[in-house]
Order: C-alpha cells, then structure tokens, then sequence
C-alpha cells in the first residue's frame, strides 16, 4: 500500500484496513457483492486524483488476495471506485458495498436499485473485457488466454520494432483478468511501471508494450 504522504488526513493504508474489515464482515454463506466504493469529501478526492488509477489497483488487489485467504467467493473481479460525498467531512471517509445504478420498470419509469451479493443458484453476471488501441480498434478479449507481440500468430499484433515477437500475455484469472511479460526485450508496463511478474487488471489501466500502448477495460 502507498507510503508517501499527501495532501489529505486520510491514508491509504486506513482505506486498506476499512476496507478488507468490511470484507471479513460479510456474510460468507453466499458470493459476496464484488463492487466498493469509497466515499470522501471533494477535498480529500482531488488529494489523490494524481495517484487514483494506482491506489483503486492497490486496494483491489488487496481485497482480491483477502478473499482468497478467506475462501470468500465472488462471480466478478474486485472493483474499487472513488465517489465525491459532501456529506462527509474532510478528513473521513466511509467505504461501501453496493452501488446504485437505473433499471428501466415496466412502466418506463427510471427506478435505482442497489446491487447485492447474488444467490448462489443466480447465472453469473457476464462481465466484457477488452483492449482498447491507440487507433480507437476495440479487441475484445474473447478466450481465456492470449499472446500479444509482433508476430502474426499472436492474437493482438504490434507493428512495432520495440515490440517482442512474443511479448506479453493476457490470462483470465478467478479473479479477473492478468497481465505478463514474456521476457521481451523492452519490457511490459501498467500505468507507466515495469512489471516484474503476472499483474491483475483493474477498469481503465493503460498497458504499455515497447513503444506501443492500449487501454484495458471492463464493461
């Protein structure tokens, strides 16, 4: 988790902690909702929109390892997401598991609803994942496991001299979607940092092989 200190009485460390303690909380008899969101003042929003993108990862793969400690199960990766509540002061922050979003009802009104944990007799929500390239080409990520490099029997191709003829690969995971370097000679990146080993995705990452980049994204 994050060390350096910022602009904010908050620490993300104080996040990991709320946030694996409502985890253990949950009742584990049923897959538990996979989506948190974390509230805070504006104040404290605009103190970490510079590291956003790196902190939801942090808290996400923390939430993701904690339940697979726990033998919690879940029927979509681990989301985590920051939400402005002026409500809350600057300085507090609460964090929680469900999220509104608009159904249509019968009678075309716009109702909200929030989601919950799933039964375990419900069909698994079907969760799109895909690669989105400096050309605006989407690629959806359609099999469980796929090669991207320079050379044509790769499933998403480069044609780009710093990219590896086999340079990265994309795994489907339990937990969500995977990223890993094979090796190549100038290196994968997520976020503009050099992967050493298998990397889980979060919505919205921008992954970077040799010179050439896409963006990875759940819908």
């Amino acid at each position: 988790m994050f060390a350096r200190a910022y602009g904010s009485a908050i620490r993300p460390l104080n996040l990991g902690r709320e946030l694996l303690g409502l985890i253990d909380s949950m009742d584990k008899s049923s897959p538990i909702n996979p989506d948190f969101v974390v509230n805070l003042n504006a104040t404290d929003y605009e103190a970490f929109a510079d590291i956003e993108k790196h902190l939801l990862r942090e808290l996400a793969e923390a939430a993701t390892q904690f339940a697979e400690r726990n033998d919690l199960r879940h029927q979509a990766p681990i989301s985590v997401i920051l939400k402005v509540d002026n409500a809350i002061k600057v300085g507090s922050f609460s964090i929680t598991n469900e999220i509104e979003r608009e159904i249509m009802t019968d009678a075309g009104a716009v109702a909200k609803v929030s989601d919950v944990a799933e039964p375990m007799n419900s069909s698994p929500r079907l969760v799109e994942a895909a690669l989105v390239l400096q050309s605006g080409e989407r690629i959806t990520l359609d099999t469980d496991s796929l090669k991207i490099g320079r050379q044509a029997s790769c499933r998403i191709v480069f044609n780009d001299s710093n990219v590896s003829r086999e340079h990265a690969q994309l795994r489907r995971s339990a937990d969500g979607w995977k990223l890993l370097d094979l090796g190549s000679t100038n290196g994968t990146k997520i976020n503009g940092v050099k992967i050493a080993e298998e990397q889980l995705l979060v919505n919205g990452d921008e992954l970077g092989f040799g010179t050439s980049s896409a963006k990875f994204e759940i819908s």
